[in-house]
């Protein structure tokens, strides 16, 4: 068998490529004996200007459709991964699936319904989601072709780090958030303003508001350096996109627990299938209880290391890509 893989162009930031999620997927593969190659679809190295320029996109968009059409026909793969692959136009897919006998699969890990490309999802044979939500939704307007994959995490790159003192220095914290700043995540630490948590991400630095300004460290953070700013937090923070996340969960959630990190998560309906909550992960349901829960936790470090190595167990367990790998390839074979 051989797969295809289309996703991001991968580069390589703090040693870790920069799109984690279809680099795993290929590592995943392969370990299975699965030959592979890969399709960049949307530049992100010293190009990634092209992606923002209305006239050098269109241009480019056009050349990538040409390009994976031809590549699939010459290379002939038995499956054409997409990830997200919003640049890939359903005309394009619907040649392959017409002129090829690949299948063609995307695992969206976005809410379909609110970003990516809607019309490229009926030409795929198989689309993934994360969120049981958007399962039935696309599922009762007749698309028949969706299936639910919940996120995960690469478990040889997520996992437990020891942290010498320069690394205590820079990542040690008793409440630490990653993540790019929105307003409505804005608005939630602006409620935890007396706890002082750690803020790594992009785009916290415009925010009107010196006291969020003093807990922001300065950058966004990638491969190592997530692993130890989790390793290095008492607590991590797990809120949710209100849009994005209905029922379902997103990889942070996977990557907090698989370095054997302690978090307090926004419930989610998809979590009772994928960890034993108050077992394997605490949950809040309001502001009002995550303040209780932090007050809670940070005074009782055995529990949240109790909690810590479950949640840790579980992913080992059920939740790695070579696991995610298992499950799509038995649904396609299928």
């Amino acid at each position: 068998m051989k797969i295809l893989i289309a996703g991001p162009e991968l580069i390589t930031k703090n040693g870790r490529y920069m799109d984690e999620k279809s680099w795993s997927f290929m590592k995943a593969f392969e370990m299975a004996g699965i030959e592979t190659e890969y399709f960049a679809y949307r530049l992100q190295g010293m190009f990634r200007f092209v992606e923002s320029d209305k006239q050098l996109k269109k241009l480019r968009h056009r050349f990538i459709n040409k390009r994976l059409l031809s590549y699939v026909k010459h290379i002939k793969p038995d499956i054409l991964a997409l990830f997200k692959g919003g640049s890939i136009t359903a005309d394009t897919l619907r040649k392959i699936r017409e002129t090829t006998g690949t299948i063609i699969i995307n695992i969206m890990n976005d809410n379909p319904m609110l970003m990516g490309n809607f019309n490229a999802i009926s030409p795929c044979h198989y689309y993934f989601v994360k969120d049981t939500y958007v399962l039935e939704s696309l599922r009762k307007i007749g698309l028949r072709n969706i299936h639910y994959l919940p996120q995960c995490a690469n478990h040889h790159i997520r996992k437990p780090a020891k942290l010498d003192a320069a690394d205590i220095e820079m990542f040690s914290s008793d409440i630490m958030l990653m993540g790019s700043m929105y307003p409505y995540r804005l608005r939630f630490v602006e409620e935890l303003m007396d706890f002082k948590p750690a803020l790594w991400g992009k785009g916290w630095a415009r925010a009107d508001n010196a006291g969020i300004l003093k807990l922001y460290k300065g950058r966004e953070i990638w491969g190592v350096d997530k692993t130890k700013a989790i390793c290095g937090a008492a607590v991590s923070l797990n809120p949710h996109h209100p849009l994005n996340d209905i029922r379902g969960t997103q990889s942070r959630t996977f990557d907090i627990a698989a370095c054997g990190g302690f978090q307090l998560s926004e419930y989610k309906e998809d979590m009772e299938d994928l960890f034993k909550i108050g077992e394997e992960i605490i949950c809040y349901r309001t502001i009002d209880e995550l303040r209780k829960l932090l007050k809670y936790y940070l005074l009782h470090p055995d529990e949240r290391r109790e909690i810590s190595l479950a949640g840790q167990k579980r992913v080992l367990k059920d939740h790695t890509y070579d696991e995610r790998a298992r499950q799509l390839l038995e649904i396609v074979n299928n």
